[in-house]
């Protein structure tokens, strides 16, 4: 998911930069254009006709191309029936306060009104021709609104597909950290002892606590099952602690073992509690899976710490 995080933001950016780049290119191509309009009016409109409407981004190019489009038509003696085209410019400049070129923009279009005023009636092909160039013009610029929308489209439904994405990834994180049954069922036996003791305490009633105490006996009396059942517990609610120690080759057991250290336990009193007589064998295998030297800090120390470390970066 965070590759395909990864290659939504590319392709966005990818989209950003691609539009400077034609901005550029459109700019370029209008400079040029205008230079040319006075001695070389037609080789300026074939130019400024030519170019791809897509490349004419930003309101600013559209009203700049509109306004040298406009006077290269009347330069070349190609006369348009209205001031669709010209309007344009003369919009988009007078909204922006830029006064000289509104003035301009003003100019030609008065000069473009009175051209059409003297279109005779009777002259049906310059009348169809203008109305033709009017019409490409228009649709050309309607079609490149149309992708631009489309664009629009795709790059809100990219931005919403990564933030499904975010979401799931944290919803799925959030499944992980969900107790299995196994995991349920561990915990809801151990909130049943405690609840027995917690009741012999508040009662004082010595049948409560011979039941409490022979709970806990039926808890701990399979030290092997206890430390396997110890491990699961301690990854619900120490999952990253678990990890770590997952990552260093540990066994489910050996896990096991080192929770009873972070549970306060000295290193004797694990040993008394598993009952093996290779406990201090079994105490440096794990040492050396975690990397701790024979003259290195004490074990417990150690997994406490490493404990300590890894709910503090949980929570930062």
């Amino acid at each position: 998911m965070t590759r395909l995080s990864n290659i939504i933001f590319i392709l966005t950016l990818s989209i950003f930069v691609g539009s400077c780049m034609h901005h550029n290119d459109a700019g370029a191509l209008m400079d040029n254009a205008e230079a040319h309009l006075e001695l070389h009016p037609d080789s300026a409109f074939v130019a400024l006709d030519s170019l791809d409407r897509r490349e004419l981004n930003t309101p600013e190019l559209r009203a700049r191309h509109a306004l040298l489009y406009s006077i290269a038509l009347e330069k070349c003696g190609i006369s348009i029936m209205n001031d669709s085209i010209i309007n344009i410019a003369v919009n988009y400049y007078s909204s922006t306060g830029d006064r000289e070129r509104a003035e301009k923009a003003i100019l030609w279009r008065d000069i473009i009104l009175e051209q059409a005023e003297n279109i005779e009636a009777t002259d049906t092909l310059k009348r169809q021709n203008a109305r033709i160039i009017q019409e490409r013009y228009v649709d050309k610029l309607e079609l490149v609104e149309k992708r631009r929308q489309t664009w629009a489209i795709i790059l809100i439904s990219l931005s919403i597909l990564a933030f499904c994405i975010t979401l799931i990834r944290k919803y799925a994180h959030r499944l992980k950290q969900k107790p299995d049954d196994k995991a349920m069922a561990l915990i809801r036996q151990r909130l049943s002892v405690l609840d027995k003791i917690l009741a012999s305490h508040i009662s004082s009633d010595d049948k409560a606590y011979r039941i409490s105490e022979e709970e806990i006996e039926n808890l701990i009396s399979d030290r092997e099952s206890f430390l396997i059942s110890t491990k699961i517990v301690f990854k619900e609610n120490h999952p990253e602690f678990i990890s770590a120690l997952e990552d260093k080759g540990l066994t489910d057991w050996e896990i096991g073992y080192c929770c009873l250290y972070t549970l306060g336990l000295k290193g004797k009193e694990v040993g008394e509690f598993i009952q093996k007589k290779r406990h201090y064998i079994i105490s440096s295998e794990i040492r050396k899976k975690l990397g701790l030297g024979e003259h290195d800090t004490n074990i417990g120390i150690w997994l406490r710490t490493l404990i300590s470390e890894t709910e503090r970066l949980k929570n930062a």
